[in-house]
């Protein structure tokens, strides 16, 4: 490729699937040639019409346009057929700067150069031929959108000639060849027994779909009705019979076009309107039967690549020869599309498309072709994109590892005209391709490309699916692993609370057998002293002291088994109650600060907080050696809070998870798997850290349906 230094420019229409548009890229292509210009054909750039009054800045041009992206000078719109016009939109919306190079071909775009047909003087005549050489009374208009300009044009035209004596009928559709089935269709079921005279389409494609469902009919009458077009695209005096209609000079609009953005692409002065003059082509759909072959064919096109006024000089076999030949040739090139489109749908990777469509290149002898996928589908086309496959004057290259190509780059570098469309499924931009091929071959590059956007979304989805797909069974592996992890945790927490259920049982059997039934040996021993009168009466003041501090033992021991001051009294005054007596027990500075209200906990979560508090408490008076501890029970909004501190001698090995690993103490041990397992009854923040400087257990208990407003009540001892 070599760095662009002739002058070029774009062709901006819809599809070159559709004769006008190839009929006018032809036109235009020839003269660019002519001049020596270099011309890219950009196709599929929107996903709709747009409406005129989206595009009103200069910046809105640049983009709906993509003038930079191909290094264009210039832009030649096909406005008939990317853009919604209307009157209105024309008369009052005006561009802000002029100095975007712009022609606009079939429709009036803003105060740019525009180039219009004048169809109505020709449509006037069609219509005085229907009606005064023909005597048809009954007509039917196969019209296009309402908001086109040309199409309300023609329907104007024809609803002036209705009147008492000619009845007419207009139905809106779009125009194409499948819109006309549809409308033709539709206006048959509605009215089975009255076929029109005539039926006058707003354009051949309309009219040969119409002819399409007219010859499908059983009914004769339907089958006899005369029908008309508007265009003259190459297909229309192929047919049997071949269609009348009204000529659009193609030559005289492409050679304007190009000339008109070539001196506004030079700074000259051009007109604003360039009116050309159609014309009227009768042929044997209306009623004629006298046309001759000559005077139908006389200055038009035949097909897409051969010239009429060669075949003017042919015999009549040699004629129906080239005939039979074109039809056989382009049956084999619907084949050949039919064939890459059925391969597609079995393809399971983006590489497996490579070979199929440079099989299918080869059928269709088209030398210049690339291929750029993007890396991910956008709403709108980007910058740059990743070529996939290259078929050049160079020779052919499939990229294994695609490389990322700036498009305006890569525009920049061709060296001759080339066609440029958009692939895309929905709204979504998927790709392109760049080609350059013959022109009755367009149409079938079009499907081609279709065939192409489509297959790569598909791929595209189903590459999504299965990362989906993996990411879920990922998903699912953690989730197991978690769950396994959970069942054993849960397991050998049931072990660990049957553990120390069991211990908490031998430590009251140790603590009734080693205390409590020593003492009531003692006393039953003194008892008997007494009753055999060995000792007399001087001994009855040491047993009454020994009963009454066996007693004050036992129900210390049941107080530890279940604190009574819950069910009578509540938490807060339970533990008021429990930080009393500790701090009378006690040999250092205890302070304590307890919540005012009353508690939202139920009695089991009660137990589970008080549980945990003593067990602390208990803890740091007798292991830490601390000289101040604190206890801070509150609530918010959020949280019940337990909280107790010593500044005691910490020991970091007790904040393994582990601590009877870590210690090596089983009471220690149980009595933090103790409060551990009581803050997880809870479902609460569980803080457990011992340090050099002291150690802090704290619960935080989840209260998210609580609003309370907390006052505490603050004592210390």
């Amino acid at each position: 490729m070599s760095v662009k230094t002739k002058m070029r420019i774009e062709l901006f229409l819809n599809n070159l699937d559709e004769a006008y548009q190839i009929s006018m890229y032809r036109a235009i292509r020839d003269e660019v040639d002519a001049l020596g210009i270099e011309l890219v054909c950009v196709q599929r750039a929107t996903p709709g019409r747009y409406h005129l009054e989206q595009l009103v800045h200069k910046r809105d041009l640049e983009r709906f346009f993509m003038r930079e992206r191909v290094g264009a000078d210039g832009v030649l719109a096909l406005t008939s057929v990317v853009i919604q016009n209307d009157n209105e939109a024309t008369n009052h919306v005006r561009i802000a700067d002029r100095s975007f190079p712009l022609v606009s071909i079939g429709a009036r775009m803003f105060d740019f150069p525009s180039i219009i047909v004048n169809g109505r003087t020709p449509m006037e005549r069609l219509l005085e031929h229907l009606i005064h050489d023909h005597g048809y009374r009954k007509l039917l208009f196969l019209c296009g959108s309402e908001r086109s300009q040309d199409s309300c044009e023609r329907e104007a035209v024809f609803r002036s000639f209705i009147n008492g004596e000619i009845n007419g009928e207009v139905i809106h559709g779009e125009v194409n060849e499948t819109s006309g089935m549809t409308l033709m269709r539709d206006y048959i079921a509605a009215h089975p027994h009255e076929p029109p005279d005539a039926v006058i389409a707003a354009s051949d494609t309309i009219a040969l779909g119409a002819r399409r469902t007219l010859d499908a009919t059983r009914d004769p009458h339907w089958k006899q009705c005369a029908l008309t077009g508007f265009d003259d695209i190459p297909q229309s005096h192929l047919e049997l019979p071949a269609l009348t209609t009204i000529h659009q000079p193609f030559d005289a609009m492409g050679t304007i076009a190009v000339r008109l953005l070539r001196d506004s692409i030079m700074g000259k002065n051009t007109p604003l309107v360039t009116q050309v003059e159609a014309e009227l082509c009768l042929r044997n759909s209306c009623g004629c039967k006298d046309m001759t072959w000559e005077q139908r064919e006389r200055r038009r096109y035949w097909g897409l690549y051969c010239d009429v006024h060669e075949l003017l000089q042919k015999t009549t076999y040699s004629v129906t020869h080239s005939v039979a030949q074109n039809t056989l040739w382009q049956e084999r090139c619907l084949s050949y599309v039919s064939l890459f489109g059925q391969e597609l749908t079995s393809m399971n990777t983006t590489e497996e498309i490579i070979p199929r469509l440079r099989f299918f290149l080869t059928n269709l002898g088209v030398e210049v072709f690339y291929l750029f996928i993007n890396k991910q589908p956008s709403l709108k086309p980007l910058s740059s994109s990743a070529l996939i496959l290259k078929r050049d004057k160079d020779g052919e290259f499939v990229y294994k590892n695609p490389p990322h190509i700036n498009l305006s780059a890569f525009f920049a570098g061709l060296d001759s005209s080339v066609c440029f469309y958009h692939l895309r499924s929905g709204n979504e931009y998927i790709g392109l391709i760049v080609y350059d091929t013959q022109d009755a071959l367009h149409p079938h590059i079009c499907s081609a490309a279709i065939f192409i956007a489509n297959t790569i979304k598909r791929l595209l989805i189903l590459e999504k699916e299965q990362r989906w797909a993996k990411q879920l069974e990922k998903e699912v592996a953690l989730r197991t692993r978690d769950l396994n992890a959970e069942a054993k945790r849960r397991v050998a927490v049931e072990a660990e609370v049957l553990r120390i259920s069991e211990l908490e049982r031998l430590r009251f059997s140790l603590d009734l057998h080693d205390d409590i039934c020593q003492r009531l040996a003692g006393i039953s021993m003194f008892a008997r002293s007494i009753a055999s009168g060995l000792s007399g009466t001087s001994l009855l003041p040491e047993l009454s002291d020994m009963i009454d501090e066996t007693l004050q033992r036992t129900r210390r021991y049941a107080h530890d088994s279940f604190p009574v001051e819950l069910d009578t009294l509540g938490l807060r005054d339970a533990l008021e109650s429990l930080c009393n007596t500790i701090n009378h027990a006690c040999r250092c500075d205890f302070h304590w600060s307890v919540f005012a209200e009353k508690s939202p906990l139920s009695t089991q979560q009660e137990i589970n907080v008080y549980r945990i508090i003593q067990e602390a408490v208990q803890n740091a008076v007798k292991h830490s050696g601390a000289s101040r501890i604190s206890v801070e029970v509150e609530m918010n909004t959020l949280f019940f809070i337990a909280r107790v501190r010593d500044n005691g001698k910490g020991d970091p090995a007790l904040n393994s998870e582990d601590p009877i690993r870590a210690v090596n103490k089983q009471s220690v041990g149980l009595g933090l798997r103790s409060m551990r397992y009581r803050a997880h009854q809870l479902d609460a923040e569980y803080i457990f850290n011992s340090t050099g400087q002291g150690t802090l257990v704290e619960a935080r208990v989840p209260l998210w349906n609580i609003r309370r407003q907390i006052s505490p009540v603050k004592q210390s001892g």
